[in-house]
């Protein structure tokens, strides 16, 4: 008689069919996994982290290269990596830009790297001794600039991202080609996976974006070494031989050291009437020191003096930032 149930547990069980527990069932929906077939993932979180770290270490090596190069500050950083369509990357690149294909040996595939117009312009014309200001208007480049870009940025980008990929495989990225419309790109097919590298580029008061498109065809052969690498990167300890080549490089290094005697003003007309014997007075007394530059920064204080029959200055003071009034010992430097 036990198994007989109630009137009132007839009327419990009724009432639970007709009037289901929606806030439960919706729980339930929530955390169903919903795997979108169109856009595969190819890369996983590990990829991604690793990714970033071979980038990071890329910018701030082609970050310092670059800065040396145009005598400015230039700076470029890691904004984001995502996965993406290759198609969805065509249709994001504005027209015109400056696309470069890279042919990434010994791999069966490519690498795009994409540039603004104004980030092309600007450092075209830092590159050419000007002060690094964009055209700022959009237009293909010239064959005179293209030549430029390629010897002066795209070969030191392509060698320094073959350094910062050295640890997951010796890749070496050989320029195949440039263009300036996204849709003429045939690298890869409109759904193939890509991981997209956005960095942030900032130089004087121009900031703006690079983009580093990896397809996902390209990189799968050397995939599984990306889950390995630099898991211990801040443990190992540097090799010597490189730290020592390294110093060996920075004392050899040539810079150019400059001794300003003064300033003055002159007319074009006692300019062009100069001829042997005329003296120039100048804005310095001969008492005061004189400013010893080492490229476009003044860095010593000294007075002039001679070096056997050769002129010469006499360093009297050390130029610091904290400090101006730091005397370091004197020593003489010839002209």
């Amino acid at each position: 008689m036990h198994d007989i149930l109630s009137q009132e547990e007839i009327d419990l069980l009724i009432r639970a069919a007709s009037e289901p527990d929606l806030e439960l069932e919706a729980t339930v929906v929530e955390e169903d996994p919903v795997y979108d077939f169109s856009r595969p993932n190819k890369f996983s979180k590990e990829h991604i982290r690793a990714l970033q770290r071979i980038h990071e270490q890329f910018c701030r090596t082609y970050s310092g290269y670059m800065s040396a190069k145009l005598r400015n500050k230039m700076e470029v950083r890691v904004h984001s990596i995502e996965q993406i369509l290759f198609g969805d990357f065509v249709r994001s690149v504005p027209n015109p830009s400056v696309l470069s294909v890279f042919r990434a040996l010994p791999l069966e595939g490519y690498v795009v790297m994409q540039l603004t117009p104004d980030i092309a312009f600007l450092l075209h014309d830092r590159l050419c001794g000007g002060d690094g200001i964009p055209i700022g208007r959009a237009r293909g480049l010239t064959d005179i600039e293209t030549a430029v870009l390629k010897r002066q940025v795209l070969s030191v980008f392509s060698s320094l991202l073959a350094d910062a990929w050295q640890e997951v495989s010796p890749l070496r990225f050989e320029l195949e080609y440039m263009e300036s419309n996204p849709q003429f790109l045939q690298v890869a097919s409109e759904r193939d996976a890509v991981a997209l590298v956005t960095m942030r580029f900032s130089l004087n008061d121009t900031s703006d974006m690079i983009s580093i498109c990896l397809p996902h065809r390209t990189l799968e052969p050397i995939m599984k070494n990306l889950t390995h690498i630099r898991m211990f990167e801040s443990l190992q300890q540097p090799d010597p031989q490189r730290v020592e080549l390294l110093k060996e490089k920075v004392r050899s290094a040539i810079v150019p050291v400059e001794v300003e005697l003064g300033k003055t003003v002159v007319t074009v007309r006692d300019l062009l009437e100069l001829a042997p014997g005329d003296v120039i007075p100048l804005n310095t007394k001969k008492n005061e020191t004189l400013d010893i530059k080492v490229g476009s920064m003044t860095k010593f204080k000294g007075t002039p003096g001679r070096l056997g029959s050769r002129l010469g200055v006499v360093v009297t003071n050390v130029c610091d930032p904290d400090d101006d009034d730091d005397d370091d010992e004197g020593g003489l430097v010839d002209e």
